[in-house]
């Protein structure tokens, strides 16, 4: 799996409700995004024996975002000539690793199944332009990787790599050395928040952000936040990736977490090798406790965020904006 970057941005590769107080506006049923859908996997492999110089000019004409991007950048086919693109495009999709792909990702991913996720990222689409005015992609692809990349975004575009998605149970994700942590997550029903979270993080480059666990806490606290606002009936376990027991071990334990992180003076720490153990995904965090999930910080950071904007008279847009970690849990009033 490959980070995420912008522009073009390519995101790398139940459960208990919260009752969260935030600035949740009403989004009318009528607020309309005009996307287009395309399912370019099954468009892709139903040419497989016509694949030809002209079908390539084709397909550059009719997704001239998607096409170029899709080849050089996502599957690593080198730039050339459509006479040589042809044979290499054919080859890819002849591999029988390819096809094995492509057909598991046929069987789950049904159509039903995708006008779901399709109209999923549209309602994503219809909340981002309520509170940002804008609608900020006008196309919805889904494509095969070979599992490279999970989520791309341009300035209007958003792709889904239909194979990172195949489910836990996939044996192909243990056989490339991918952990178990990560691959929980590999399913359809993280796609959305998944569109959501590499929207963000294209829009809001954590390689910007001060090198300081409450800065970085805070700037996934808003992510989170930006989940709560995009997909306000997704639950809490999918936005932030745990199981349910992790979500409630977080809920019994907010206290003595902030009181780990107050007493041991983290929350100013910059050595990137100690707040990244606090931070970063895994299995566990270390040092804490049996049951503790990994991101803990994260999750202090999102109820620091939500805190902050249940208690002052900020927009969604102004939050995103705030770059003063301080500021924010200052104002918070965050008690856990």
């Amino acid at each position: 799996m490959k980070s995420e970057y912008r522009k073009v941005s390519l995101l790398a590769i139940l459960i208990i409700l919260i009752a969260a107080c935030t600035h949740r506006d009403t989004i009318s049923e009528n607020e309309i995004v005009s996307t287009t859908h395309i399912r370019f996997d099954s468009l892709l492999f139903a040419d497989a024996d016509s694949i030809t110089p002209e079908q390539i000019v084709k397909y550059r004409s009719s997704y001239p975002e998607f096409f170029d991007l899709y080849v050089n950048r996502i599957i690593h086919l080198p730039p050339t000539d459509s006479a040589k693109l042809a044979s290499n495009l054919n080859a890819f999709i002849h591999d029988k690793d390819v096809k094995d792909i492509h057909n598991r990702t046929q069987k789950i991913f049904t159509p039903v199944v995708t006008q779901k996720i399709f109209s999923g990222i549209d309602d994503f689409l219809k909340h981002y332009k309520h509170y940002f005015n804008k609608q900020p992609a006008k196309e919805i692809v889904t494509f095969i990787s070979a599992f490279n990349y999970s989520i791309i975004t341009t300035d209007s575009l958003i792709g889904v790599g239909l194979d990172m998605y195949l489910g836990s149970d996939c044996e192909f994700y243990p056989s490339i050395g991918i952990p178990e942590y990560a691959y929980r997550r590999f399913s359809k029903e993280y796609i959305v928040n998944d569109v959501i979270k590499g929207w963000y993080q294209s829009e809001h480059d954590i390689d910007h952000v001060k090198k300081e666990l409450l800065s970085q806490m805070i700037y996934y606290g808003k992510q989170l936040y930006f989940a709560d606002m995009m997909a306000p009936d997704m639950q809490d376990s999918v936005k932030i990736g745990y199981t349910a027991k992790q979500l409630e071990w977080c809920n019994n334990n907010s206290k003595q977490m902030w009181a780990f992180y107050i007493e041991k003076k983290l929350l100013y720490a910059t050595d990137e090798m100690e707040y990244m153990k606090y931070v970063g995904d895994g299995n566990t965090t270390q040092g804490f406790p049996e049951g503790a999930p990994a991101k803990t910080a994260q999750w202090l950071g999102w109820q620091i965020v939500r805190s902050y904007m249940k208690n002052n008279k900020t927009t969604l847009p102004q939050l995103l904006e705030e770059n003063d970690a301080q500021k924010i849990l200052e104002k918070s009033g965050f008690k856990p």
